[in-house]
């Protein structure tokens, strides 16, 4: 099995901003001076530079506002992360910028600050998203819950005929039914079904939503569960908790990772244990991190 990738979600500007603690003079609270800023692809945006990093053939279809974040967005995707994407401009929206604050030297994670306007894209754009994905052999939604995943938009890209898997939000989980795969992680399938234990959150997810659920779980690794067999079957996890350093972008990475490798052709399970490799190495870097195919595959033997 081979063919191209379509990523479509939420696309989002990452500021890090590197800084000094410094006395305030003004008053008790934290000061910093800015050292060095840097600025990285998130959400969809993130999905995708790591499929390219592992080597995938994919492009990012997203909504951005008519504005300078969103021009920086386009060329930070395509000059520095070689990501293919098809940005559509809506004049009425603003590009969505995450801004975080870290330590210089250890890169230590202080605070964020969200400049977002939230809101359903309109049925032009839905139209137009849909006329950009026909050519693809899998769908990968990344759904931060922003706006441009819609009701609409799932109902019709469903119609194609296309596998979808989703990195989706509770609030959107009716939109998912029937698709081939969804990613929750703890507290979203625990929020999706109000059941506290994640593993029979999991497994009610299944049959609800009739699809394969594959669960994040932090410190115990990974589950997949399987909707035509009714299996489950647990990965543990490939780094110790003392190890892991930032978990920004790691949903996105195993995702990622799944989609990458379940495209060229390896076994289902294959898949999955490799994208749990996968994101025990990005917690252990600040920031997104994008991890690579050598990287994974080095990991991998040591098990």
């Amino acid at each position: 099995m081979t063919g191209k990738i379509v990523v479509i979600g939420d696309v989002i500007l990452d500021v890090y901003h590197h800084c000094k603690n410094r006395e305030n003079p003004e008053s008790s609270a934290p000061c910093y001076t800015v050292e060095k800023t840097e600025y990285k692809p998130g959400g969809a945006g993130n999905v995708a530079a790591n499929l390219v990093k592992l080597g995938s053939d994919c492009t990012l279809i997203s909504v951005v506002g008519r504005d300078e974040e969103g021009k920086k967005l386009e060329n930070i995707l395509q000059q520095k992360f070689n990501v293919n994407s098809n940005l559509v401009v809506d004049p009425a929206r603003t590009t969505i910028v995450k801004e975080r604050y870290l330590s210089s030297g250890d890169g230590r994670y202080h605070f964020r600050a969200d400049f977002e306007k939230r809101g359903y894209i309109d049925v032009s754009h839905v139209d137009a998203i849909i006329e950009k994905v026909k050519d693809y052999s899998l769908i990968l939604i990344s759904d931060y819950r922003k706006g441009i995943i819609s009701e609409d938009l799932m109902k019709k890209l469903k119609k194609l005929g296309i596998r979808i898997i989703a990195d989706t939000k509770p609030e959107h989980k009716d939109f998912f039914e029937g698709v081939y795969l969804i990613k929750p992680n703890i507290k979203e399938v625990r929020t999706m079904t109000g059941i506290e234990d994640e593993l029979k959150a999991a497994k009610n997810l299944v049959g609800k939503l009739k699809t394969n659920v594959m669960l994040t779980r932090g410190k115990d690794g990974l589950s997949y569960f399987d909707k035509n067999t009714k299996k489950r079957y647990d990965f543990p996890p490939t780094v110790s908790s003392d190890k892991v350093f930032d978990v920004t972008g790691a949903g996105d990475t195993v995702i990622a990772t799944f989609a990458h490798f379940f495209m060229k052709g390896e076994k289902l399970e294959d898949s999955i244990r490799l994208a749990n490799i996968a994101g025990g190495i990005s917690v252990q870097y600040p920031g997104c991190y994008q991890v690579s195919e050598e990287e994974i595959l080095a990991m991998d033997k040591k098990y």
